[in-house]
């Protein structure tokens, strides 16, 4: 955030906190620090580079180097947190520890996913029976039912999208810039006075990489229906003569790329088959370019054909589907180097993105990423091939209840990969797939390694498998399904004798995507009795609120009352209640707005916290503080985006169509690196 106001709150947490390490369960899900491998793998620099933007503002703080498999990571569990500002990538404590944070344990995945578990926004717009206000608009079957307070359009049209206008107007700097342009995307709705695409455009040629390569991506956040926002995506992403009229100059590799996820976001809006063939071609052009292009470039047009969202029933979108695994699969099996083998591994989840578990050439993407996992491809030595390949399996594999199953194998190669591959963050991968497949016999083993595995990092993951694998069973049967009570039990058991941060938290979790309500009052007195370890605390309230548990709703408003000086604490608590309907906690933060002082970490929680669980009641707060001279440009710009984020026209946040399911260790420095990639925006 120092360096680019959009980046999540962590962003600024990092800089402004020095007493301790930070987390990644912040305001934004952030991927880790810096995961991003050297050099720029991708051939002759064009301007712009990959790296982060170059103009405007101070750089973040090196966040380190991940610690090699087996060097025991940091010296406390860590949750995948960038170190302290100013320390010197590869420093050791005195007892000759790494000081770096370990990017295999559970929760990197988890924040990379949680929104499609959460739920929040569809939380935030219904009401609840938490106070007399709610009770006013409950119908006579006491059911939830809309949310009155949910912005209306006379307001996002009379007030919201013009306040975003008039701070974008009314100044230069490019934190309040940036954060104005993603507000008024993700609202995703042209003024009765003005295009959106008519105020981004401009933006692409501002002197300010941040801004330009923002204004591209915004375009495509908001998908408003415009041959203007097409065409300029389009010429953006391959560099084209109008293109670089708009932005005075060559194209760089960072605003190309940034357009290119765009342009994946817009096509997703839109079932229109010219208008996703058009974005493909696009797409095609730069995975089949005879250039050697940078990888950020590639990775996004990789990225971009996943978001496509092919509609099967129509012929021409089947013909262009399978144009696109032609393409996917083409460039997947290329012969290459490590340093292209880490963009090939961006092509799995893309692929399984597409297809899904029924699509008939399902079957043979599950033997090409079993025979990667197998490590039968020659030449082929990255593990990120492995990682994404695991990940690939989960979501492709059909559940394992007999040996004699269709998909055995597949299941029975996943437990192999956990018994036995060299990579940790492979094996870890190897759980997640193992629950998001299901069925009986992954269930039993999963449950085995909660009770038996190593207490270090099988374990967490374990259980969160076991979580994700209670939760599909809810989703499949319309949440009319019962608790699995072995699940229940065993994941308690454990609560009651785990003493690692990093365990409890996985377990709260893994209790509330189970819906084990036998464990709350467990739960709620490890938050009580531990609110100075946030790095548990955030996630055993999340666990309640997953639960759906409302007895522990006071439990939680004490926390984010208690942890007003734990900024990230707060947000999650905040986030619990808001998933929980509890307006309250919207008021609470309205108040804690208006009384702050200048303490920037505290206001970037409370920001961010609006954003995600504000109402229309939230609108003046953020307003004053948007337009609030005396407030610094960082406090201002988060304003501007968590009052975009009121108005999100989206249940889902805009970047889970990037990040769900991706492998965030095959990192390029557009995508994230907890400072300027595009998983790094609010």
């Amino acid at each position: 955030m120092q360096h680019r106001t959009l980046t999540s709150a962590l962003g600024v947490l990092a800089i402004t906190l020095s007493s301790s390490l930070l987390y990644a369960h912040g305001g934004q899900y952030l991927g880790p620090g810096d995961i991003v491998p050297p050099g720029g793998g991708g051939g002759p620099g064009r301007s712009g580079g990959g790296g982060g933007p170059t103009t405007g503002g101070p750089k973040r703080p090196s966040t380190g180097t991940p610690a090699p498999p087996g060097t025991g990571g940091p010296a406390k569990p860590s949750t995948g947190g960038p170190r302290q500002p100013g320390r010197t990538p590869g420093r050791t404590t005195g007892g000759g520890v790494p000081l770096t944070a370990d990017f295999t344990q559970w929760n990197y995945w988890w924040e990379f996913n949680k929104d499609a578990y959460i739920g929040l926004r569809e939380a935030v717009h219904t009401t609840s029976t938490t106070t007399g206000l709610d009770d006013f608009y409950m119908g006579p079957t006491k059911k939830p039912v809309q949310n009155l307070l949910v912005p209306t359009h006379d307001q996002i049209q009379n007030d919201i999208l013009p306040s975003l206008k008039r701070a974008l107007d009314s100044t230069n700097q490019r934190d309040i810039v940036s954060s104005c342009l993603i507000g008024m995307a993700k609202i995703g709705q042209d003024h009765s006075d003005f295009e959106l695409v008519d105020v981004f455009t401009p933006r692409l040629a501002r002197d300010n990489q941040e801004i330009r390569e923002t204004a591209a991506l915004a375009m495509g956040i908001a998908a408003v229906r415009s041959e203007k926002a097409l065409d300029t995506l389009v010429a953006l992403a391959l560099d084209a003569p109008m293109a670089r009229r708009l932005v005075d100059g060559e194209v760089s590799n960072r605003t190309r790329s940034f357009a290119l996820y765009g342009l994946g976001l817009y096509a997703s809006e839109h079932a229109i088959p010219e208008l996703k063939s058009r974005a493909f071609t696009a797409m095609r052009t730069v995975l089949e370019s005879k250039e050697r292009l940078n990888r950020n470039v590639q990775v996004a047009a990789i990225q971009g054909i996943g978001m496509l969202d092919f509609d099967y029933s129509d012929k021409s979108s089947r013909d262009m589907l399978d144009d696109a695994l032609d393409v996917l699969q083409r460039f997947y099996d290329k012969k290459s180097g490590v340093g292209s083998q880490l963009i090939q591994a961006h092509c799995p989840t893309a692929i399984t993105k597409l297809v899904g578990r029924t699509h008939p050439r399902t079957e043979s993407f599950r033997q090409s990423f079993a025979a990667e996992i197998r490590g039968d491809k020659k030449g082929r030595r990255s593990h990120d091939l492995a990682r994404s390949s695991v990940l690939a399996l989960g979501q492709l594999c059909e559940p394992y209840d007999g040996k004699k199953d269709a998909d055995a194998h597949y299941s029975k190669l996943l437990v192999d990969t956990f018994k036995n591959h060299k990579d940790a963050q492979t094996r870890n991968f190897a759980l997640v797939a193992l629950g998001q497949i299901g069925g009986s016999l992954n269930r039993e083993y999963l449950l085995r390694i909660v009770r038996k595995g190593k207490k270090g990092n099988d374990r967490p993951w374990a259980a969160l498998s076991l979580g994700l694998l209670a939760h599909a069973k809810f989703k499949a049967s319309g949440d009319s399904c019962e608790p699995d009570q072995m699940i229940g039990e065993t994941l308690l058991e454990q609560l009651e004798s785990a003493r690692s941060p990093v365990y409890v938290g996985a377990l709260g979790v893994a209790l509330g995507l189970s819906r084990c309500t036998d464990a709350a009052p467990l739960m709620e007195q490890k938050i009580l009795g531990g609110i100075a370890k946030p790095e548990q605390a955030g996630y055993l309230c999340l666990g309640l609120a997953l639960m759906k548990e409302r007895r522990s709703i006071e439990t939680i408003r004490t926390t984010m009352k208690k942890s007003s000086r734990r900024p990230i604490l707060f947000a999650q608590a905040a986030t619990a209640l808001g998933v929980l309907g509890d307006k309250s906690a919207a008021e609470e933060l309205h108040r804690r707005l208006d009384e702050e002082g200048r303490n920037l970490s505290t206001l970037a929680a409370i920001a961010t916290a609006l954003g995600k669980i504000g109402d229309r009641r939230s609108v003046e707060p953020l307003k004053r503080a948007l337009f609030d001279t005396e407030r610094g440009d960082l406090q201002r710009a988060f304003a501007a985006v968590s009052l975009g984020g009121v108005a999100d026209r989206a249940l889902m946040p805009w970047h889970t169509k990037i990040s769900k399911n991706i492998n965030y260790r095959a990192a390029v420095e557009t995508l994230t690196n907890s400072n300027s990639g595009i998983l790094d925006i609010l």
